[in-house]
């Protein structure tokens, strides 16, 4: 079962948008070695937006509209489990605080 009710799901961007600084200085602490980012989150974010911006595709982008939806399904991946992510930065952050 998911931990999101239906509102939330819609608004996983929304989510980024408003933690954006949250988001960032998880980035950043990821890339200095402060936190070990789940390995499939590296994996999602490393493939969605490698195939975002390669051409290659299972639908060709030439096609209006249909050829966009792959990477539309690819980009709310991404920013599902970047969401998913910033939560567990939170935690963990939280944890570290009390200790």
């Amino acid at each position: 079962m998911s931990k999101f009710t239906s509102a939330q799901k819609m608004s996983h961007g929304w989510h980024l948008l408003r933690n954006r600084k949250t988001t960032w200085q998880m980035i950043g602490d990821a890339l200095h070695g402060r936190y070990k980012m789940s390995m499939l989150t590296v994996i999602i974010a490393i493939v969605a937006i490698a195939y975002i911006i390669f051409p290659f595709d299972f639908i060709p982008d030439y096609i209006p509209v249909i050829g966009w939806i792959d990477d539309v399904v690819v980009f709310y991946l991404l920013l599902w489990r970047l969401v998913w992510e910033t939560h567990r930065y939170i935690r963990v952050k939280a944890m570290e605080r009390k200790n």
